[in-house]
């Protein structure tokens, strides 16, 4: 029995190697001729990688430029008089035309509203933006990463959907339609199929069923061409060449008649006109500000109002993240309102962060020396039980930087400081635990119930703590946003941690 219980710690603590050595060093695999890390990587907040500074401004063609007319008085003696109108009407109109109507107001607001829903739904988290009043100018600050560049080419769209008739053009779905959109990867036979799901309101879902069954791949439209008799036309010009061969020189009398005799040939080369009848596929066009993105008729009624594109397949992985990321993007434009004016880049430069490399060193050597240090005070007070305790700590880091990777936390330089406190705080718990297990004749129901005391005392502690997480979490400022939900990740997983691999160390010690 003893020995089955050695072998269980023995296997919790080579699992709590194996985390760590996933978390701090990684996995990686070979692709294309480079090892590649299978974990995604730490999203850094703009004060650590820097950041893309970017101006939007309203599209030239949006604007509208008045010409203005100045009448010149009759008289010399007019000219002063007619000057000082002139110069008061202009200066009036100046004056009106500096002022920005509520409506104008309203529209510029609206876009910058619609600019942060597409980047709330693109989860970019830490960015900034503020749009100037009087001119409609937007400023965006976003993080710099690999998707930076994608994000901003789609950005400034529209955003205008429409599904209409191929042929006759009517408006059949908008925007208004859409409850929101999603991008899914699946495999099949070897290769990843990009799916984009348009799902849409109750309303939107009986129009689309609607649209289903009646632009169906059996569905045709009749239309008549007219055609003419190509003899008659060929009379026809054979005869008005010669009538104007020999009209030359001629009366107008005999002008006249030739213009008779042209009609009446007309009208019996009307008599040789016909008409055929063509059938053509009955179909809609999808379209993105007037972009046409396909046309199509449908296989079957469709009643659960989710339309399914394919936007690409690949096996090339690279070509796989394009495709999700163009995806994301157009899903980011239609769950969201088009935007209501039409806007431009007009500068995009990225800016480097204040933080220097060497200046982050040293503050992640600060951290690690503090670690140490609580390492070797709990090792020196409690001998073996102690190096039990920082191997524990040092599972629950890892444990917790792989949470932060796969919740895409965005890690700010007080995110840094929360990832510190985090190892304070579970080495708060280990010391509470081990000073109650220092004693080594303590049976296995002692040390569930000295364990059950610990979990309940260390449970209290962190309640201030998750108060001031939530608190932090509510706020819009991005990098104390950053810290929050760093702290109540922390407080997350050193609950379920010790509640699972710290447990069963202790029932098995």
């Amino acid at each position: 029995m003893k020995a089955q219980k050695k072998l269980n710690v023995v296997l919790i603590v080579l699992v709590i190697i194996l985390i760590s050595i996933i978390s701090f060093v990684g996995i990686y695999h070979l692709d294309k001729n480079q090892m590649v890390s299978m974990l995604p990587d730490y999203i850094l907040g703009t004060n650590i990688s820097g950041y893309r500074k970017v101006t939007l401004e309203i599209k030239s063609s949006e604007i509208e430029t008045n010409s203005e007319s100045i009448t010149l008085g009759e008289s010399e003696e007019n000219t002063d008089e007619s000057t000082n109108e002139n110069t008061n009407e202009t200066s009036d109109e100046q004056e009106a035309e500096s002022t920005v109507s509520e409506e104008d107001i309203k529209k510029y607001t609206k876009s910058a509203e619609v600019i942060k829903a597409r980047l709330k739904s693109l989860k970019v988290d830490d960015f900034t933006i503020s749009v100037e009043g009087s001119t409609g100018k937007i400023e965006l600050t976003l993080p710099e990463n690999d998707q930076t560049d994608t994000i901003l080419s789609d950005l400034t769209q529209v955003g205008k959907f429409e599904i209409s008739d191929t042929h006759t053009g009517d408006v059949l779905m908008t925007n208004d339609d859409i409850r929101n959109v999603s991008v899914e990867k699946n495999e099949s036979y070897g290769y990843s199929l990009i799916q984009m799901n348009i799902k849409f309101t109750s309303g939107g879902s009986r129009k689309f069923k609607d649209i289903t069954r009646d632009y169906n791949e059996n569905a045709v439209i009749e239309t008549e061409n007219t055609v003419e008799d190509t003899e008659n036309d060929t009379d026809e010009s054979t005869e008005n060449a010669v009538e104007n061969e020999t009209s030359e020189g001629t009366t107008q009398n005999e002008t006249s008649d030739e213009t008779l005799q042209n009609e009446t040939s007309s009208e019996e080369s009307r008599e040789g006109e016909s008409s055929e009848t063509e059938s053509t596929a009955k179909t809609v066009t999808l379209k993105i500000d007037d972009t046409e993105m396909l046309s199509t008729g449908f296989s079957d009624i469709v009643d659960n109002g989710v339309l399914a594109l394919t936007l690409g397949s690949s096996i090339d992985d690279e070509q796989i993240k394009d495709s999700l990321y163009s995806g994301y993007n157009i899903a980011a434009i239609l769950e969201n309102d088009p935007l209501p004016i039409e806007y431009e880049v007009t500068e995009n430069v990225y800016v480097a962060s204040t933080i220097s490399v060497n200046e982050l060193l040293t503050i992640l050597g600060v951290i690690i020396a503090t670690a140490l240090i609580i390492s070797i005070f709990l090792i020196v007070k409690f001998k073996m039980k102690g190096l039990l305790a920082t191997i524990l700590s040092v599972g629950y880091m890892a444990l917790l930087l792989i949470a932060i990777r796969y919740t895409n936390v965005t890690v700010s330089l007080e995110g840094i400081f929360a990832i510190g406190l985090a190892f304070v705080i579970n080495s708060v718990f280990n010391y509470l635990l081990f000073s109650k297990l220092k004693n080594n004749g303590l049976s296995k129901d002692e040390r569930i119930e000295k364990y059950n005391d610990s979990i309940k005392k260390y449970s209290l502690i962190l309640i201030p703590v998750l108060i001031l997480s939530v608190v932090c979490c509510f706020t819009n400022w991005d990098t104390i946003y950053s810290f929050g939900m760093i702290l109540f990740w922390t407080i997350v997983i050193s609950l379920l941690y010790n509640l699972t691999i710290t447990n069963m160390l202790v029932r098995n010690k």
